[in-house]
């Protein structure tokens, strides 16, 4: 069986609505780990339930936050790789 570690990461942005939101289900239904990144991660829980899912923190004009998501989500996938 293939581990969250070993499966292909992509970091997405604005994922509480719209297109973001849309990626997030597209990339999780087709195997990869996803870094779900938004505002206010609170709004997301409807995709942190979607499987290898993390919904973090980020917002593009805030660099500690951009570096914080980027962190979660190499602890919890090993790597990103789009």
């Amino acid at each position: 069986m293939t581990t969250n570690r070993t499966k292909k990461t992509v970091l997405i942005t604005g994922t509480s609505s719209g297109l973001g939101k849309t990626a997030t289900r597209v990339f999780a239904s087709s195997g990869w780990n996803v870094i779900a990144t938004m505002r206010k991660p609170e709004d997301g829980t409807d995709l942190a339930g979607l499987g290898d899912v993390l919904v973090t923190r980020l917002d593009v004009q805030d660099r500690v936050s951009i570096a914080d998501a980027i962190a979660a989500g190499i602890a919890r996938f090993g790597r990103i790789d789009a």
